[in-house]
């Protein structure tokens, strides 16, 4: 195989298409409502909830359902037929939750002596339900991500606590733990982190972007404000938004 050595720089890749997004807060704070302004997206909705919204959706209630969309998805893209500039999996937690009960499933076939007993991921002996767990989470991003869109995910929001040597404290971040959240955390190129408060009646969200001690946030590139102030106009903040990207 020839290699051709660059000597040139890459330019800065701000396509929308080509970003991953994770967005993590608390229920109802408008996440979902944020996402539904672009006329290209897709909701996988794994979990109920988009009611109140005019959306393009895919009702994803099991592993099955998971599979064969992601199939039509792939099979749209290769056929040069895909609709969309955006997906968003809404929510990852839900997401999580159904690769879990998959992975109980196939735990009960492979090791049948014991399939009474397997009624978590961690029940499988040997860490193996940890591990196929995170590997499947893997391979669903890997296949939205190799797709011609911005993948984004929602997650919840928790206060986790971290224990150092010297100290103890609570950090705002995903409501996943272990190496599925850690892997959730690392993945996105901008991690947004939704924090709420109310200024009498009126909700302000701050959207933090640089990571702290106390809070999991974050960005590969460095043109995204911190601390983004949305208002009730969920279409000015997502228009202000999308446009950071080309």
């Amino acid at each position: 195989m020839s290699i051709t050595l660059p000597t040139v720089r890459s330019e800065i890749n701000k396509n929308w298409v080509d970003q991953k997004i994770g967005m993590i807060g608390a229920p109802k704070i408008g996440k979902s409502a944020f996402w539904s302004h672009g006329d290209k997206t897709l909701y996988l909705q794994t979990e109920a909830g988009l009611n109140h919204l005019s959306v393009m959706k895919i009702a994803i209630r099991n592993f099955d359902d998971l599979k064969d969309t992601l199939t039509a998805l792939i099979q749209a893209q290769q056929a040069n037929k895909f609709p969309y500039d955006t997906v968003v999996v809404d929510t990852v937690d839900e997401l999580i939750d159904l690769i879990n009960e998959e992975v109980i499933k196939r735990g009960r076939e492979k090791f049948t002596k014991i399939s009474s007993e397997i009624n978590s991921i961690g029940d499988l002996p040997n860490g193996q339900g940890w591990q196929l767990a995170t590997e499947m989470i893997k391979l669903t991003l890997d296949k939205l991500e190799k797709l011609p869109a911005c993948i984004a995910y929602i997650g919840h929001l928790a206060q986790v606590e971290v224990k150092t040597a010297t100290d103890r404290y609570h950090k705002s971040s995903i409501s996943i733990g272990g190496k599925s959240g850690g892997y959730l955390l690392s993945w996105p190129d901008h991690l947004l982190n939704v924090e709420t408060s109310m200024n009498g009646s009126k909700l302000i969200r701050k959207v933090r972007i640089r990571p702290t001690q106390y809070v999991d946030a974050g960005s590969r590139l460095d043109f995204i404000p911190e601390s983004m102030v949305w208002g009730d106009d969920m279409k000015a903040n997502y228009t202000a938004f999308r446009g950071l990207f080309s």
